[in-house]
């Protein structure tokens, strides 16, 4: 009866261990696939393993495992139960209308509950493989190679991000494999299980491999030394340009957007500058349904004198121009722009300003056309600031400005939803000011979500802004920026599509007081562009999070002929800028105090770890006269005997014996030392020992029976060096 406890809790054991490795292959499978049900699936996992661990006839097994696949095909797709007739009915129809599609090869349209019986099975057929591994070949091997090959592969070309997967298999995979190898080894040898020895053997297994795991997390990995395959093996298959990006940062396609991505951290830019301020590259018109291309011919550019470097937002002519150090880390040949630049000076006499007429990007070449990326320039610029007084007041027909008609592009396909959200959101708003400001407030109080992980890409027939309105509502600068550009455009506001860089970390102050920003590829960013009429363009910002200020002047004194209202209202758009700016600014106070405090904390822990591993080495080669015989003995009991095993036994023992003063001359015979070894200790046991090592080398004649006389001889005098 007692046998059978200490197997069921054996068991036991190793299905846990099994559950969580196989969990790792469900989570990405159900993250990049959009299944969901997780907990269900699981569920089902631990089922199946219930009913191995204690010995369940196949037919109840079998039973069991069908009602469950059944009862969640029904209840996930229907309203009904399993067991009434038409959830019944249901299954039987679909299964049969799908077989009927697989024979005539008609893979594509196969049913979602048809695919998801179909995923029960193949869990069912893994389970069954890591049952038969565990219970007769005693090893998970293949199942532990198989799975850090899953997970590497997926790491590397989707964007599931396998680090953390990776090393909770590998920790499961090692405690499992250590144990499987205990198991194996009682069998062969015949040992019966006892607790207090079992776990002797097994407890340094667990610590050494609990050390090893939390080394690996904290030890410093180096960067990928390979670039990323997955643009490359996409080039190949003629799909490069599609959601081609795994990684945040500025690409040059964005003609399909959406997407989860992955955090890159490496610095592209410092900027020494006055202020903060977002970093234009780009502007582009022309809305796909899917992403943002330009209307214009990319290659139609001109050149452009360095003092002469304008972009359509005019600098502020009433305030002093200003200079920011731009020092590139990596070779990029646009430039930066900052809002109401003037200039872009450099010391470069081989390369040439040129710009771009569709998207106002600036890029530097050389004498031959061929990109010259700037070791280092300077911007000139000088901040806009805008009329809080025009900005509120109503534009009349003969003000009106023309403004091109590419910047009201929408697409036929587009949903008439968002155009009907669009005109609810700005109902009852004066002002193109007004309106705009409403379009940028609803990202705040709409019930969005701003996420980089698990992000949908809208199908062949959908359009973008529509998934991210009305079904996701959970994504990044791109769905926000490009949702409010699309909504302008939807109310009659002319707008466009920016991306550059957000402000970056603040990380140091110059000599001259100005102030240091590191922009990683972390800042890339996307943020709107609206034509305000009497104004003109001006920059907002939608997404959650994200503060690109515009330098407004509340210029409606008390004293004006203002309606009181009026100045209500500027009070309360003055509050709420300042109460963006500082939570904007006590979070990346927040942020840099943590990167602080994380490498601050970093340094001790390392330091710790290091005295640690000293101090373990020293007290381990300090002692090893009291533990390592030990280790002799242990590692001797498990290796069968043989002539090679009782030469290599002798060798240790005399190495041992070195230890207390007890080493052979050079012209010594085997057997004289072996009698002054035994005088020293008062034995015969060296003699013995030698007398069945000499045999082992010159007869080759050793059996079994050899060693075991002598064995506790050998033991003995192992045991005597300890001191």
């Amino acid at each position: 009866m007692k046998k059978k406890s200490m197997h069921y809790i054996e068991m036991t054991f190793y299905y846990i261990i099994l559950f969580f490795i196989l969990r790792e292959w469900l989570v990405p499978v159900v993250e990049l696939t959009s299944t969901g049900h997780l907990a269900l699936l699981l569920l089902f996992i631990a089922i199946a393993f219930l009913l191995n661990i204690f010995e369940a006839p196949f037919f109840i097994s079998w039973i069991i495992k069908v009602a469950y696949i059944a009862w969640f095909i029904v209840s996930v797709y229907t309203e009904g139960t399993v067991f009434s007739g038409a959830g019944i009915q249901f299954l039987l129809a679909d299964i049969r209308a799908n077989i009927s599609l697989l024979l005539a090869g008609d893979w594509e349209n196969v049913t979602n509950p048809f695919r998801s019986l179909l995923f029960f099975i193949l869990i069912w057929m893994l389970i069954y493989l890591i049952h038969h591994w565990l219970t007769v070949r005693k090893t998970i091997f293949y199942f532990f190679a198989l799975t850090v090959f899953f997970i590497s592969t997926l790491d590397t070309f989707t964007t599931y991000d396998g680090k953390a997967a990776i090393v909770k298999v590998i920790l499961l995979g090692l405690v499992m494999t250590a144990l499987l190898y205990m198991k194996r080894l009682m069998a062969e040898t015949g040992t019966t299980f006892v607790f207090s020895k079992y776990m002797r053997y097994f407890l340094p297994v667990i610590v050494t491999i609990a050390a090893v795991g939390f080394m690996a997390v904290l030890l410093p990995k180096a960067a990928p030394q390979w670039p990323d395959p997955v643009p490359y093996i996409k080039n190949l298959s003629g799909n490069g340009g599609q959601n081609s990006m795994s990684k945040v940062g500025i690409g040059e396609d964005d003609s399909r957007l959406g997407g989860s991505f992955e955090a890159d951290d490496t610095v592209v830019f410092t900027v020494h500058s006055p202020d903060k301020q977002y970093w234009r590259i780009e502007t582009k018109d022309f809305y796909t349904t899917k992403g943002w291309e330009s209307t214009g011919n990319d290659n139609d550019e001109y050149e452009v004198a360095q003092n002469e470097a304008f972009i359509s937002i005019w600098p502020n002519e009433k305030k002093e121009a200003v200079s920011a150090f731009i020092y590139p880390k990596i070779d990029r040949s646009y430039v930066l722009q900052a809002y109401g630049m003037m200039s872009v000076l450099f010391d470069a006499p081989d390369a040439m300003l040129f710009q771009e007429r569709a998207t106002e990007r600036f890029n530097t070449k050389g004498a031959d056309g061929s990109e010259r990326p700037l070791d280092q320039y300077e911007v000139v610029y000088s901040t806009p600031e805008y009329s809080y007084t025009q900005l509120k007041t109503p534009v009349t027909d003969s003000e009106l400005m023309y403004i091109d008609e590419r910047y009201l592009q929408l697409p036929d396909e587009l949903p008439e939803r968002v155009r009907t959200l669009a005109a609810d959101t700005v109902e009852g708003r004066k002002t193109d000011y007004d309106r705009a400001k409403a379009i940028e407030q609803y990202f705040k109080r709409g019930g969005f979500t701003y996420e980089t992980k698990n992000v949908e890409v809208p199908v062949e027939n959908q359009d973008y802004v529509d998934q991210f309105l009305f079904e996701t509502k959970r994504g990044y600068c791109d769905n926000f920026s490009t949702s409010m550009v699309v909504m302008l455009r939807s109310v009659g506001i002319p707008a466009r599509w920016v991306k550059g860089y957000a402000n970056g970390t603040e990380v140091d102050k110059t000599e001259k007081g100005l102030r240091v920003f590191e922009i990683e590829n972390n800042d890339a960013h996307s943020w709107v562009e609206a034509y305000i009429d009497g104004i003109g363009w001006m920059p907002f910002e939608p997404t959650i999070g994200f503060v690109n200020q515009s330098d407004i002047n509340f210029d409606m004194e008390l004293n004006q002929s203002a309606p009181q209202e009026m100045l209500q209202q500027q009070e309360q758009d003055r509050q709420e800028i300042e109460r963006e700016v500082k939570e904007q600014e006590e979070k990346e106070k927040q942020a840099s105090k943590k990167k602080h405090s994380s490498n601050e904390g970093s340094s001790w822990v390392w330091g710790i770890i290091f005295f640690l591993i000293l101090l373990v080495i020293g007290v381990g080669l300090k002692t090893r006269r009291k533990w390592m015989p030990k280790v002799y003995i242990q590692a001797q009991r498990r290796k069968p005997v043989s002539a090679s095993t009782i030469q290599s036994s002798y060798k240790v023992l005399m190495r041992q014996l070195t230890f207390v003063g007890l080493k052979r001359k050079p012209d010594e015979t085997l057997q004289a030392f072996a009698g002054r070894v035994d005088e020293r200790f008062g034995t015969d046991d060296m003699s013995k020992v030698t007398t069945v090592y000499e045999k082992a080398i010159y007869s080759k004649n050793t059996n079994n029976h050899s060693f075991d006389e002598i064995k506790e001889s050998w033991e003995y005098l192992i045991n005597r060096t300890t001191g």
